[in-house]
């Protein structure tokens, strides 16, 4: 029988929302718990599609987290979890490493919380064909500059290997190195899949085996922008891997480009904001969108809370030309 889960990363739970848009009051109500939100959303996916197992690869929170309702809330989550018997595994990340929710938090025995030191823990499956076994070793400290996956355990051989690693990978643009490593060395270690962590945007490797950066169930601001989602992984008997995008935001992040070449006057470029702003919204498939220049506070309570909300940052000119300014 198949062995599923959801693998997610950098939740960031109860971090603010930062985008200049949510100055405004009727925003931030809106959105403000959207961490909160879309936390439940996966804890919902988890329940509705049944699965083994939800894998939580670094950041569940953002900072040394002391709140005690963050700490109520997650309680509770893994609460429904643990009712319908679905074991949880947590590895800390740079953001909650020395979090102490994660550390002081009493969770069932249906959850693992990895510490410093490699761990590979056998999961009792029953009559299942084929065991599995899911690996994970947490950061110690908030830094980390060296690599971890020549600390991890060696492959279990007749089992499905399952690993849980907080890395930024070879680098990314706007992310510091923690961890690091190449994909050679990940396939190197003969795991069957890499549940990873820390990098804000999806990516999915399928060769030697499967390796897999979820992005975020939840962006928190314009330079995160786009739909986000988490990972519903399905391994069948025979080791094969199939890797299922499933949409969890429910805040949107995206910019509106106004492109104002051959535009002569005023009147024309006033009204090419909002051009721009339909024509992005025909390309989407969100229920609210929300746009601070362009609609009314009550176009605002009318979109009400359902659904995923759209966040438009305002509009970046795109023209070679100096930009016109209205008479005074």
């Amino acid at each position: 029988m198949a062995f599923r889960f959801v693998h997610t990363a950098d939740i960031h739970l109860d971090s603010p929302l930062r985008s200049l848009a949510l100055r405004n009051p009727e925003l931030g109500e809106l959105i403000g718990n959207a961490t909160r939100r879309a936390f439940v959303n996966v804890v919902d996916l988890c329940l509705s599609e049944q699965v083994d197992a939800l894998l939580l690869a670094g950041d569940l929170y953002d900072g040394d987290q002391t709140s005690m309702k963050t700490a109520r809330f997650l309680a509770e989550q893994i609460r429904r979890l643990d009712q319908a018997g679905i074991r949880v595994f947590i590895i800390r990340g740079n953001h909650d490493a020395l979090s102490k929710v994660t550390r002081e938090l009493t969770y069932p025995e249906t959850v693992k919380v990895y510490g410093g030191r490699a761990e590979a823990i056998s999961i009792d499956l029953g009559d299942r064909a084929t065991p599995v076994v899911v690996h994970g070793l947490s950061f110690a400290q908030a830094q980390c500059p060296e690599s971890l996956v020549g600390k991890f355990k060696a492959r279990v051989d007749g089992a499905v290997n399952i690993a849980l690693l907080h890395t930024s990978l070879a680098g990314t643009p706007g992310h510091d190195s923690y961890a690091p490593c190449n994909l050679s060395d990940l396939e190197a270690a003969e795991f069957d899949y890499w549940a990873l962590g820390h990098i804000h945007k999806r990516f999915v490797s399928t060769g030697r085996c499967t390796i897999v950066m979820p992005g975020m169930p939840q962006g928190r601001d314009i330079n995160e922008s786009g739909p986000k989602s988490v990972s519903l992984v399905t391994i069948a008997d025979d080791r094969t891997v199939h890797v299922e995008e499933k949409f969890t935001g429910i805040a949107q992040f995206e910019r509106v480009v106004v492109d104002l070449s051959g535009i002569e006057n005023w009147r024309d470029m006033a009204t090419a904001p909002q051009r721009g702003y339909w024509r992005l919204r025909g390309k989407l498939q969100v229920p609210n969108i929300l746009s601070p220049g362009f609609l009314s506070p009550a176009q605002h309570r009318l979109l009400g809370n359902s659904g995923t909300t759209l966040i438009l940052s305002r509009p970046r000119p795109r023209t070679g030309h100096p930009l016109l300014v209205a008479p005074g």
